[in-house]
């Protein structure tokens, strides 16, 4: 009688959002499979709901990924819930010791990917031993893509300098940081972030910022749009001041690296046509 050997079943990982699937998938391949929760560029995050079928989706999981800090508040809360260990929750926030507060788009941040990245692979190998050599080979690949984009971040870094720049929200503030961006209109940012009204004085500072060119390049959150962030898009575009669309959601589309990639092709495009 012919002995059979069974393939282990795919690691089950739930994320929260698809730019963390998609590191999760690159490591994994084939074996793992992974369902994430955020995955529509077209959908404003701040409005999302839970539904049963998600509750049941985190329950039968082995691995969650969840950013932390607020901004998938609504998994957090899931998660509290849940019969889970803490070794199957993985928190991006936890991760990189942040506390509360800070910015909370931290798939802008390289470091973020590198860590998650680590910690994914040892997950893995602990629930798959036997498959520890295809999980390290994964990580090592990725490891050299994001060092790549490091490097590109490096560069542009060093050609564009003392570049003042400006958002309608923070979700591109750590990359731009990265980038050694000068970040102008903070608080005019974190007020609609979190869903408040900036003050006049604000409103009249950015709008003036923009026309005088202090403002040499404007970010603007294409999910979320309000008539405020639509005239500051306005202003800016009738002041020669470039525009780059940033999303919170990973094009569906494109892995990380490219969403990313695509992202600094943006970045580098406006700062060739910024204001002399």
């Amino acid at each position: 009688m012919t002995n059979l050997v069974f393939a282990s079943p795919p690691i089950q990982v739930v994320a929260g959002e698809n730019m963390y699937g998609d590191i999760a998938s690159q490591l994994g391949g084939k074996r793992v499979q992974v369902r994430v929760i955020l995955n529509n560029p077209d959908q404003d995050p701040h409005l999302f709901e839970l539904t049963p079928s998600i509750g049941k989706m985190v329950k039968q999981a082995d691995l969650v990924i969840a950013n932390g800090l607020g901004y998938d508040a609504w998994l957090g809360r899931l998660l509290n819930k849940s019969q889970l260990k803490s070794e199957q929750i993985i928190s991006i926030q936890t991760l990189l010791s942040k506390k509360d507060g800070e910015n909370p788009h931290l798939w802008y941040d390289l470091q973020a990917i590198d860590i998650l990245s680590k910690r994914l692979e040892q997950a893995y190998i602990q629930l798959r031993p036997d498959q520890k050599a295809f999980f390290s080979q994964k990580l090592d690949q990725l490891k050299t893509e994001i060092s790549s984009i490091d490097k590109r971040i490096k560069k542009i870094r060093d050609h564009y300098t003392q570049v003042k720049v400006a958002a309608t929200e923070p979700v591109f503030g750590l990359m731009a940081k990265a980038l050694g961006f000068e970040i102008l209109e903070e608080p005019y940012q974190w007020t609609v972030m979190n869903g408040g009204e900036p003050t006049p004085k604000q409103v009249a500072q950015f709008q003036n910022d923009l026309k005088t060119h202090k403002i040499q390049v404007l970010f603007y959150n294409d999910q979320v749009v309000t008539p405020a962030t639509e005239q500051l898009k306005k202003i800016a575009q009738q002041s020669s001041v470039p525009v780059v669309g940033i999303s919170e959601t990973m094009p569906t589309d494109l892995n990380y690296q490219q969403w990313i990639n695509q992202t600094l092709d943006k970045v580098e495009n406006a700062l060739k046509s910024m204001p002399k």
